[in-house]
């Protein structure tokens, strides 16, 4: 009996496959285009990042520089409450010759032109208000009369 399955040649022909093989994995994004393409970023030249970078840093430093020397500035000028005070206790006694003795005036005062500001002293035993006037940007002042 011959096998109806046979080949011409007598051979068994290899059966076709019923089954497809899977498509391969596919990891990520959708390839459909229904996203833009990622761009790569640029990468800043030397120069490009020297010719910004400089001139700033040499501003921050000038600032930096100028504040810190630079009177009014950052830095303020304030008078030496004791040495003001001790000042002020000097022209009551010698200039203005009372009998005084102890002057207190506010610390912290900055030294500004034209500025003026009030001690306390005591006079004699009776406590009084002097008026202190900034007339110079080196701390001279003047010292009113008490009051």
């Amino acid at each position: 009996m011959t096998n109806p399955y046979a080949g011409a040649d007598g051979d068994f022909p290899t059966p076709a496959p019923r089954w497809t093989p899977a498509p391969p994995a596919q990891w990520g994004p959708d390839s459909t285009g229904s996203r833009p393409p990622v761009e790569r970023r640029r990468r800043v030249s030397r120069k490009l990042l020297i010719a910004v970078v400089g001139p700033v840093v040499a501003v921050v430093a000038l600032v930096a520089v100028l504040g810190l020397v630079w009177p009014g500035f950052f830095v303020t000028k304030v008078f030496d409450t004791a040495a003001l005070q001790q000042g002020v206790l000097s022209v009551l006694r010698d200039d203005y010759q009372l009998d005084a003795d102890l002057v207190a005036c506010p610390p912290g005062r900055s030294v500004e032109v034209g500025s003026r500001f009030s001690c306390s002293a005591q006079v004699a035993g009776v406590p009084k208000t002097v008026t202190v006037t900034v007339l110079s940007s080196d701390g001279r002042f003047e010292v009113g009369r008490p009051q």
